[in-house]
């Protein structure tokens, strides 16, 4: 299933973690206890569902042109193939490599083909002259996208409420849309979830995704496609389209070919508890295919509980590693 959101408003970004909290935050207020109690158990063992993140889509006409983050290739990769001094790199397209470089995510064409083998990275920093890279995008020259987006930092005040007058400013971080949304996949292992999830959005849609929701952000549109699919792939690799929390076993899996970046986080409760940092591989990073799903949800809260979604979204990835 593919979701569509049409930010009205501006929006936070959403990862895997984010969209899975607002889902079973939103599942906590529709169904009864006993429900989201046995959701959580089988999410500790076998998840029914799996959430990837979000990414961006561009508006053209009726046409909605969807992009995926960059594929993190391993140093080894790097090192063998992409080198400055390799035979298949050209010189002259040091400045593309550059550029390329601040590319986040890729049109879905050119995604899939990266993913399937059928081209490499190469070809696009030779051929560089052919795209278009427009902020962190990058698609086809041959595409007429007028899409945008841009960050922004809104400052806040607290009112004090016996007196009425303004105490600390704080400033909160999102993102202004203009003819684009963003997008993310729920893959469904147990069909009969499938309702309780849609109602979830539905909700959320009425309530907003985000803490700022009570100043007027975070508020959207939506739209389900129920039949996408993301391409078939023959790969001995997979690509990851969710923040991957491994456990033990996946980090043990982990070789010289994995190409994967990590970065961290650290939450905070309603009531301002300081949950316990976790490390997860970000969007995009890519490891040795070995069983049917990678990651785990870890208990981050101590006076209130809390967990941190940290499954892997798989796509498969046809790369050698020899």
């Amino acid at each position: 299933m593919l979701v569509y959101i049409k930010p009205l408003s501006i929006f936070p970004e959403l990862h895997s973690d984010t969209i899975f909290g607002a889902i079973l935050s939103a599942i906590s207020e529709l169904y009864p206890p006993e429900k989201v109690e046995d959701l959580l158990l089988k999410f500790k063992d076998n998840p029914p569902f799996l959430v990837s993140s979000s990414f961006p889509y561009v508006s053209n006409g009726k046409e909605k042109i969807r992009f995926f983050p960059k594929i993190i290739e391993s140093k080894k990769e790097s090192s063998d193939k992409n080198d400055l001094t390799g035979n298949d790199f050209h010189d002259e397209n040091l400045d593309s490599k550059k550029k390329y470089k601040k590319v986040d995510f890729i049109e879905e064409n050119l995604f899939f083909k990266l993913s399937s083998g059928d081209m490499k990275e190469l070809d696009i920093i030779n051929n560089l002259k052919d795209y278009t890279i427009k902020s962190n995008l990058l698609f086809k020259k041959t595409l007429d996208i007028k899409g945008k987006h841009k960050k922004t930092i809104t400052p806040n005040n607290t009112i004090n409420r016996i007196t009425l007058e303004s105490e600390a400013i704080f400033y909160s971080e999102g993102f202004e849309f203009t003819d684009m949304g963003l997008f993310f996949l729920v893959d469904f292992r147990e069909k009969e979830y499938e309702d309780m999830v849609c109602s979830a959005i539905k909700f959320l849609k009425d309530r907003g995704f985000g803490r700022d929701i009570s100043i007027g952000k975070g508020h959207f549109d939506y739209e389900i496609d129920d039949d996408y699919r993301l391409v078939e792939n023959k790969g001995n690799y997979f690509i990851t389209l969710s923040r991957f929390i491994p456990n033990t076993e996946d980090l043990s899996k982990i070789n010289e070919y994995s190409g994967y970046e990590i970065d961290s986080k650290r939450g905070k409760s309603s009531g301002g508890e300081l949950r316990k940092q976790v490390r997860f591989f970000k969007e995009g990073s890519t490891f040795a295919s070995y069983k049917e799903f990678y990651g785990q949800i870890v208990e981050s809260g101590k006076d209130s509980p809390a967990i941190e979604y940290g499954y892997a979204f798989p796509m498969n990835y046809n790369k050698e590693d020899d």
